[in-house]
């Protein structure tokens, strides 16, 4: 485990460049120039423009055929997206795609560094600006929301130092054998709720104690289809998804490839009201009083009705959300064929369907062995609501967190990672129930990283914020409840004073009609 010293001595050496590297340096000194200014004005005119270490990449051809879905790139037109570019990408890609989409390199009107948006006062149609603090709104956020005189350029070079120094000491290699320990955790749990249903005894007890198990495995599995996705198994994009789809998909009965576009997604725009799905839950949740303005979602493509039945659930959402978590796995279902039928891109849309059709057919015939509709509906109750623990474990870690960001020109990827997310505290023999989960500070800074190095990243990752004066923020499993009920709770309150505010407006509308009229 490496020690927990300042940054700058663990550094190695620095490696020589290889071939794919100076090829891109020599292309880098042909290509023309182009200013923040000229940047904007070939994005309004429709060019889909990237920044990734200084170079200027277009997209246009291939936004569309992106694995992680094109909102991950079109999130990041107009910025400087080399920390989020290298982070979810393979050395390889990074060493060899890059170069081949550049057009021409940066060259900033001044010598102001970390600047990451040019474009935050445009408006694009496929990307909300991100949120700021600085809007002049009044609205309620998280106490913790980090200080604005952070020094970004600073957490951005250290962060970047960090990664690669993870990269050179072999963090990012996998280890198979605690994965191989996973595999037989999954196949004990999968022979357990089946043996329970086709030899168990018929009674309550067996169908209930086989709900459990089943939902342990699909929770288990998710970890597992997780990993897969952000391709920490091998790194071969292509094998880790088909293994992915294998698990997902034929087990569990969910679309890895909606998975990965819906993730990707939320790690680019993390927490942003307007742009990361993963915390628009309208009319059940909402986690920023911003959503009362009925926004538009650029994932879900319309606005989010902030209606009547909107405004009743999320009154009540801290006393509910429980209730809510144990239907989330239904509603995961239905976003899976929704993207398997009608989404524009899916690269492996025959796959997922013949392998949930599977999931469904083996499903069906393993229901069959139990004998009433009673123990049937028993069972399926059980197993779907004790999945949400699966759930509470992936919206924990968001849902308290900060939506909206100080400065968001120059607020680096390390530093938004930070502030919008949580990890959660626990005993190292309790990893395996978390899955990764609990250490998402560190997987969001570092995706591909195999999930067990993660507790060994974790000192340095504290090393980093205690330096640069941002706020670690993590509880236990029990007091990140609590901090996420009373966040919700808070958040909650907020409905009857802008009911209150609506009623008055009316009434104001009223009054100005009425006079009119008169008149």
């Amino acid at each position: 485990m490496p020690s927990c010293t300042p940054l700058s001595p663990l550094l190695p050496e620095p490696v020589p460049p290889t071939k794919e590297q100076s090829l891109a340096d020599r292309r880098r000194a042909k290509l023309p120039p182009c200013t923040p200014s000229e940047l904007r004005e070939r994005i309004s005119n429709g060019e889909y423009l990237v920044v990734i270490d200084n170079l200027v990449c277009k997209l246009n051809g291939f936004v569309d055929k992106h694995p992680g879905g094109p909102l991950a790139i079109l999130h990041m037109v107009g910025h400087d997206a080399t920390d989020e570019f290298v982070s979810m990408h393979p050395r390889s890609v990074v060493d060899t795609m890059m170069p081949r989409w550049a057009v021409a390199r940066l060259e900033p009107d001044s010598e102001q560094l970390c600047v990451v948006s040019y474009v935050e006062d445009m408006q694009l149609p496929y990307s909300a600006a991100r949120s700021s603090t600085v809007d002049g709104s009044c609205r309620p956020q998280p106490s913790h929301a980090n200080k604005e005189d952070l020094d970004y350029a600073a957490i951005q070079r250290d962060y970047r130092e960090l990664e690669k120094y993870l990269h050179d000491n072999g963090f990012y290699q996998c280890a198979y054998r605690d994965y191989a320990c996973e595999a037989l955790r999954y196949a004990s749990l999968f022979a357990a709720a089946v043996g329970l249903i086709l030899l168990g005894p018929c009674s309550a007890w067996t169908y209930i104690l086989a709900g459990v198990l089943t939902a342990m495995l699909w929770q288990q599995l998710a970890f597992f289809a997780h990993d897969l996705g952000h391709n920490e198994l091998t790194g071969r994009r292509g094998f880790d998804m088909v293994l992915g789809i294998c698990v997902a998909d034929l087990l569990g009965g969910l679309s890895v490839g909606w998975w990965k576009k819906n993730h990707n997604t939320h790690h680019i725009v993390t927490n942003d009201v307007d742009n990361d799905p993963d915390i628009q839950h309208l009319p059940f949740l909402a986690v920023s009083t911003r959503f009362f303005e009925s926004r538009y979602s650029t994932y879900y493509k319309r606005i989010m009705e902030f209606d009547a039945a909107a405004r009743f659930f999320v009154s009540v959402q801290d006393k509910l959300y429980y209730v809510i978590m144990c239907f989330a796995r239904y509603n995961l279902y239905f976003l899976s064929w929704n993207y398997l039928l009608l989404s524009d891109y899916a690269p492996y849309r025959g796959l997922e369907i013949a392998c949930i059709g599977a999931f469904f057919a083996w499903f069906s015939w393993l229901l069959s062995y139990i004998p009433t509709w009673g123990y049937l509906a028993l069972y399926m109750a059980v197993s779907h609501s004790v999945s949400a623990v699966l759930h509470i474990q992936i919206t924990l870690s968001h849902f308290a967190m900060s939506t909206e960001s100080p400065d968001p020109v120059h607020e680096c990827f390390a530093a938004r990672q930070v502030r919008t997310t949580m990890d959660v505290i626990c005993p190292p023999s309790l990893d395996w129930f978390h899955g990764g989960l609990q250490y998402q500070i560190e997987h969001h800074l570092f995706p591909r990283l195999p999930r067990h190095k993660l507790r060994l990243v974790q000192p340095l990752v504290k090393d980093l914020c205690r330096k640069h004066g941002m706020e670690f923020k993590q509880f236990s499993f029990v007091d990140g409840n609590i901090y996420t009920l009373q966040w919700l709770g808070e958040v909650a309150s907020h409905v009857k004073l802008y009911n209150s505010r609506e009623v008055h407006q009316d009434k104001a509308v009223a009054a100005l009609r009425s006079t009119m009229e008169k008149q």
